[in-house]
């Protein structure tokens, strides 16, 4: 399914329904650019709006000058845990409006929007791409934007589609060659890997560890792209997942790795007498998620997930992935995020 777009009409004033547009009345109802018909070649700064963290991240990669702003705070924790580390995003883009989003755990500020005159919002496809989201969108006339991203292998045409759209084609040529060798390389290494020798793998959410999400779980695809075998096969009950499971559960998994996505527990699990059994606590196999300067594993899904993944075929396979995971993240991040990272600062990210 090819990414698609759709493009709104003016609302006339009456129909306006928040305080701040029905002050500023009929001098906003602007034409729109007509988006269907023909990519523009030049936007101007901050004109990019995101819908839901994946799209934003997405803008960022691409085009940090033209993003209008964040969908939570930086350095704060946000809804669902989602957090992130503004010391490796370029200055320019630190001090970004939040401007929120349809993200579970997000909350869009439509006026804050407004104010800013975005000449494009990005849909996600296909969880946030809906009649509601497109409805409020319509009222403030902000044309729309579809681009699908639910897996991993819908980064490189994302890139082509998002590049083209935005006036920036050969990065986004650029960024798509790199995802795709990347996506390349995995598969490499999981036709490597017969499935008898699978590490199996405990996602732990949650201050407890005691959260987690299933093997079909966007939020686990990372372990899936890095050959491990997640042991929660149930099911997503909620697109925001973190679904609670039980002490006897994961003793009854006793996973070869534990993925801990909270600090605090992390910090604490090698100490909590329950754990003290499992198979990964006993053989020191329980890591960290890194997250600089977004999480590279999940919350929010994006772009880093091509990294996390890396990072955990390394966790997971070291002798059968050969790579040289610090080299691996400086050249992601000079050609993902456009910033020089040092190899000790490559290595505190993912040996904290």
């Amino acid at each position: 399914m090819k990414p698609t777009l759709r493009i709104f009409a003016s609302l006339s004033p009456g129909k306006w329904r928040f305080p701040m547009v029905a002050a500023l009345g009929a001098s906003l109802l602007l034409s729109l650019p007509s988006w269907a018909a023909t990519a523009p070649t030049q936007l101007p700064p901050h004109s990019v709006y995101g819908t839901a963290p994946p799209m934003t991240l997405l803008v960022y990669s691409i085009a940090p000058d033209l993003l209008a702003g964040w969908n939570f705070p930086l350095d704060k924790m946000a809804g669902l845990g989602m957090s992130t580390n503004s010391e490796y995003l370029l200055p320019a883009a630190r001090h970004l409006p939040v401007l929120g989003g349809w993200d579970p755990g997000d909350k869009p500020e439509l006026e804050r929007v407004l104010a800013i005159h975005p000449q494009l919002a990005l849909l996600w496809a296909p969880y946030l791409d809906n009649a509601g989201l497109r409805d409020a969108l319509q009222r403030i006339d902000v044309p729309t934007l579809t681009v699908r991203l639910k897996s991993l292998n819908d980064y490189p045409a994302a890139y082509r589609l998002l590049g083209d759209r935005l006036g920036q084609a050969a990065r986004g040529t650029l960024l798509a060659a790199d995802f795709q060798k990347i996506l390349d390389r995995l598969q490499q290494l999981r036709d490597s890997i017969p499935q008898t020798q699978r590490q199996t793998v405990y996602y732990a959410e949650g201050v407890d560890g005691l959260m987690t999400d299933p093997a079909d779980s966007p939020h686990t695809e990372v372990i899936r792209a890095a050959g491990g075998d997640n042991v929660f096969t149930g099911k997503a009950t909620a697109l925001k997942g973190m679904e609670r499971v039980s002490m006897g559960q994961v003793l009854a998994w006793n996973p070869d790795v534990i993925l801990v996505q909270d600090p605090v527990f992390y910090r604490r699990v090698y100490g909590l007498p329950a754990w003290q059994g499992l198979k990964a606590v006993k053989g020191h196999r329980v890591y960290l998620v890194p997250r600089q300067p977004f999480n590279w594993m999940d919350r929010p899904p994006s772009f880093m997930q091509g990294l996390g993944a890396l990072w955990l075929a390394h966790v997971l396979y070291p002798q059968q992935s050969k790579m040289d995971l610090n080299r691996e993240i400086q050249d992601f991040f000079q050609t993902f995020l456009q910033v020089n990272v040092t190899k000790t600062q490559a290595q505190a990210m993912w040996q904290p």
